[in-house]
């Protein structure tokens, strides 16, 4: 009998081909995700929040990478430590309340709107912004490390502030945010500098050309430069020894949640290789993701270096 030839099976070669390349595909988009996504590489964590905070003396948006934002948004905690407890100050309100549920009311009511307010064009809020800067910049003198101070200092001259200027008790979350950020930004533009800005549509002029401290110490073209120092593996036990459970609770975090933990040296330095300053990030692991330890890291060294 005369013997078949096997023939070519295309259909079974499409189809091993396509799972073949599916396979690379999906490695190749897990290993760019991985590479992309800083969580993932601790030094990367610890290197970007020291940047920035040196970049702009920003302590305030680097949390955003810090424990106290692994569980809820980092302004979701702000709302629900620090500014619900203004909002609804004559409530028995405690963080984690259902506000709907209660039936708090609260200062963000329009009945607590007087005419200034309701007939504010944004002037007298400047106002309010500008009065709060010099207070702002006394709580941060020092950094961002004790945020639970400045919250709640922050927040409460905030209301005496604004009951000056406007006559009224209203307050909301967006007015605090709205203050508290607009601060934030000036104090960066007084170490960075400004450039001169028009608005696109009216041709007014929005920011005028002034020298940050920065530009003061360093040079008007400066630029600074945050490098990875040094690496050190940490003791697990000892270290959740030293946590406090209170602190990682408002965070919805529990010591056994961290699987490892490192210490990073960060070095800040001029584009020449001038050194002017540097600061120790604790990172802590929890799954595969890794988180500033706020509670364990001083970035004082970070604020007033150029002086």
């Amino acid at each position: 009998m005369e013997k078949k030839e096997k023939s070519f099976n295309l259909k079974l070669y499409a189809a091993v081909a396509f799972f073949a390349v599916l396979a690379l595909l999906i490695l190749i988009t897990a290993l760019t995700f991985k590479a992309k996504y800083t969580a993932y590489h601790p030094e990367e964590v610890a290197r970007n929040y020291v940047d920035t905070i040196a970049q702009t003396g920003d302590g305030y948006n680097a949390y955003k990478t810090a424990l106290v934002s692994k569980s809820q948004k980092y302004g979701d905690f702000i709302r629900e430590y620090y500014m619900n407890p203004v909002i609804y100050r004559d409530t028995a309100y405690k963080p984690g309340d259902d506000i709907k549920k209660c039936g708090y009311k609260g200062y963000n009511e329009e009945s607590c709107q007087g005419e200034k307010t309701k007939n504010d064009d944004g002037s007298l809020q400047g106002q309010v912004i500008d009065t709060m800067y010099d207070y702002y910049v006394e709580l941060v003198s020092n950094g961002w490390d004790d945020y639970d101070t400045i919250f709640a200092k922050y927040f409460a001259k905030l209301v005496e502030v604004r009951k000056e200027v406007f006559g009224d008790d209203y307050i909301t979350d967006e007015i605090m945010f709205t203050a508290l950020e607009g601060n934030v930004a000036t104090y960066g533009e007084s170490l960075t500098g400004t450039e001169d800005e028009f608005d696109k549509n009216t041709g007014k002029q929005t920011s005028f050309k002034s020298i940050g401290a920065y530009q003061t110490a360093y040079g008007e073209d400066y630029k600074l430069t945050t490098t990875v120092k040094t690496e050190k593996d940490m003791d697990l036990s000892a270290y959740k020894a030293g946590l406090s459970a209170e602190t990682l609770a408002t965070y919805g975090v529990q010591a056994d949640d961290i699987r490892a933990v490192k210490c990073y040296t960060v070095a800040v330095s001029t584009a020449d290789g001038k050194a002017v300053t540097e600061a120790d990030v604790v990172v802590a692991q929890i799954k595969n993701s890794w988180y500033v330890d706020n509670t364990a890291t001083d970035t004082s060294s970070l604020y007033g270096f150029c002086k």
